[in-house]
């Protein structure tokens, strides 16, 4: 059986083992019999959020296409994006979603050479995105991390800030060039030389944003409406069973929650991903409901999508299209 098959039934157990204990552990049967009301439009509107947060994705996609000399049709964008969702669910750290998008990029006439920034540049302003919101998220949110001041998680959000800004500019230089080179000598599980092709691979991105200035701030800023928009998914879930919901706050929980997510260890960050969301918007719904909440987002922001991306992907390219992801996420990693 291949690989990735076999990754993808376990994955599948996993997602329904956590789905199950989830719910199991959370709802409150006597609590959801006494609800006097449940809103079906809240579902219409994590639908919604998820459709415009995925018009902005293949905004930003083809807008950073065109800065590089090519055209992308719609059909091509829906296939890069969802083959995202379906290849990062199936790998540690989300990181077959790039090779992915930059398989199927290439198989649209866009060369290796020219996918990769644009890919690299996605998930960049993604995270950038993440980061420059995080003073806000403090500012106006009641993020708090014990033993740990307001003032200095503000403080400590500026220099998140900061220092991301810092290295983007210190990746280019010779000093770094040499660090890293240098770095590879000792190591003895890589090369100096892949470092460094790493490296060129990360500033031919970073070059593409300097190279347009203008358009790289509008991608910045579908970037962060798609992001807004997907993040609305679980807010509009928890509308179900109450109408009092401090939407800013949420946001900002999601800011947060998604962040962290970038370094989740376990596939799509399946497990994860419940837990924190159980934790950091328990006290918003009401008792009993949290748990088929937690699960309901995942359902509409990730494994619909995830399904969506297996059809397209296995249809369109074949088994040995995921081979081959794997093969150069392993080779990647």
């Amino acid at each position: 059986m291949n690989k990735m098959v076999k990754r993808g039934l376990v994955l599948g157990l996993i997602v329904l083992l956590v789905s199950a204990v989830t719910i199991y552990f959370t709802i409150d049967l006597k609590a959801l019999a006494s609800l006097d009301h449940f809103k079906l439009s809240s579902l219409f509107l994590a639908v919604l959020a998820l459709t415009v947060g995925l018009f902005f994705d293949g905004r930003r996609l083809q807008r950073l296409v065109k800065m590089v000399g090519y055209d992308l049709s719609l059909q091509a964008v829906l296939r890069v994006i969802f083959s995202n969702y379906f290849m990062a669910l199936l790998t540690p750290g989300a990181s077959g979603g790039a090779v992915a998008q930059v398989l199927i990029l290439k198989s649209y006439g866009i060369p290796l050479m020219e996918a990769t920034p644009i890919v690299l540049v996605r998930t960049i302003f993604s995270i950038l995105f993440l980061i420059v919101m995080l003073p806000l998220v403090v500012w106006q949110t009641d993020v708090t991390i014990p033993y740990i001041s307001q003032g200095m998680l503000l403080t400590l959000s500026f220099l998140a800030v900061f220092s991301l800004l810092l290295v983007m500019y210190l990746l280019q230089t010779k000093f770094v060039r040499s660090l890293i080179y240098q770095l590879g000598k000792r190591l003895h599980t890589t090369s100096p030389k892949s470092l460094l092709v790493k490296l060129d691979r990360l500033n031919e991105g970073l070059g593409l944003l300097y190279k347009h200035p203008r358009d790289s701030f509008l991608v910045f800023i579908e970037s962060g409406l798609s992001l807004l928009a997907l993040y609305c998914i679980g807010p509009a879930l928890m509308f179900a069973f109450t109408g009092d919901l401090p939407l800013v706050t949420l946001l900002g929980y999601m800011i947060v929650l998604n962040l962290i997510l970038y370094f989740a260890p376990t596939p799509g960050g399946t497990g994860v991903a419940e837990g924190l969301f159980i934790v950091l918007f328990g006290g918003f719904v009401p008792a009993g409901t949290i748990g088929l909440i937690a699960v309901a987002w995942r359902l509409v922001a990730e494994y619909i999508p995830f399904l969506i991306g297996m059809y397209a992907v296995l249809t369109l390219y074949g088994a040995q299209f995921i081979a081959k992801a794997s093969k150069d996420t392993e080779a990647n990693s």
